[in-house]
């Protein structure tokens, strides 16, 4: 049995943590700020630490760089949970993004767990990305996330504990219960989506949104992406055109990939009745250009100028989307050095096509 070391100073949360830990069978010690929490490593040390990121007294970035100072703790396996982005998270061994899915976190205390090997202590400071701000950018990134963690931290709860309740119902043979809770994860992953979006386009709108780009061929990648939607729409088929042969591109695999999961999600839902959707690769100079087609009823040319506004749908249904999918799509392909643009007809479908510099 193992010491898991809790710091959360949301109560509801923290109770729900613990008993996930608790249900691995692993001992679980709750902290309700960071400073509890680092006297409390003192004391007892942990097997690991799992912790969230705003918190009073300490945040979680302070509470894993203290651990990391003193010798008989340096090597605790770190487990950060946030809704925010907070500067220095890769210090952690593993980021969790809040709302926190129920298996994802199992993997993580798991997985944490078994890594946990004797090492050579850590420097102060190991892997850290400090980044100087004007103290209005500064103010206005905290503002941010304290609205992200007001938001995700009551979310996170309901979900986590929606998922422990669905998992018993199921257990229970109960189809009826098991279909309310599941009805009820759909709607708070909704919600989970549109803070989301609201915080992403807050941040792009102010700046704030960091590329972590790698030069590396797309094509794995953009197969990848393909492979992911195959499984999740199994009803829709799903075609991989163009080039095969490996094309360098600089990019942010996890914002390009928000990027077109905006687009095939668009696609999966106005595709009609032929059911398909089509992920291309093509080059033009200087660019590798992703296109992402479907064969359904188009977009109104009166549309197309506005479609990558805030606040725009292709049609009036509120179910399909809030209106800034695309907005964020098109932003994050500007701060990529690209464009995302659309061709479109009544009838024949639509094709958005995703521009990225190539590698000089």
């Amino acid at each position: 049995m193992s010491l898991v070391l809790i710091a959360e100073d949301e109560e509801a949360l923290l109770e729900i943590f613990a008993e996930v830990v608790e249900g691995l069978g692993h001992r679980a010690v709750r902290a309700h700020n960071g400073e509890e929490a680092l006297t409390l490593a003192r004391t007892e040390p942990p097997d690991l630490v799992v912790s969230d990121h705003m918190m009073p007294r300490r945040t979680g970035m302070e509470l894993l760089r203290a651990l990391r100072e003193e010798p008989h703790l340096s090597t605790v396996p770190f487990v950060l949970l946030s809704a925010a982005r907070p500067v220095g998270r890769e210090e952690a061994d593993t980021f969790l993004a809040k709302p926190v899915d129920l298996s994802s976190f199992e993997q993580a205390v798991t997985a944490a767990l078994r890594s946990r090997t004797p090492s050579e202590p850590r420097p102060p400071g190991h892997g850290a990305m400090r980044e100087s701000r004007p103290a209005s950018g500064a103010a206005r990134e905290e503002l941010i996330n304290w609205v992200a963690h007001e938001l995700k931290t009551p979310l996170s709860s309901a979900r986590l504990n929606a998922q422990v309740l669905l998992r018993k119902v199921a257990q229970r043979g109960a189809e009826a219960e098991c279909r309310s809770a599941e009805a009820v994860l759909r709607q708070l992953d909704r919600m989970n989506q549109l803070i989301t979006s609201i915080l992403d386009a807050g941040r792009l709108s102010e700046g704030k949104v960091e590329l972590r780009t790698a030069y590396c061929d797309i094509v794995p990648f953009l197969t990848e992406v393909v492979s992911e939607w195959r499984e999740l729409e199994p009803h829709v088929e799903f075609l991989l055109t163009g080039t095969r042969d490996p094309v360098l591109v600089s990019f942010d695999a996890e914002r390009v990939r928000q990027v077109l999961n905006n687009l095939l999600s668009n696609a999966v839902k106005y595709c009609g009745e032929r059911k398909r959707v089509e992920l291309g690769l093509g080059l033009s100079p200087g660019l590798a250009v992703i296109h992402v087609r479907d064969w359904g009823a188009g977009i109104p040319a009166s549309e197309l100028p506005n479609i990558f506004d805030r606040f725009q749908r292709a049609d009036d249904n509120p179910d399909r989307g809030h209106g800034l999918g695309l907005f964020i799509a098109s932003q994050l392909a500007r701060l990529h050095g690209g464009s995302l643009s659309v061709r479109s007809s009544r009838g024949e479908g639509s094709t958005f096509l995703l521009r990225l510099p190539l590698r000089h």
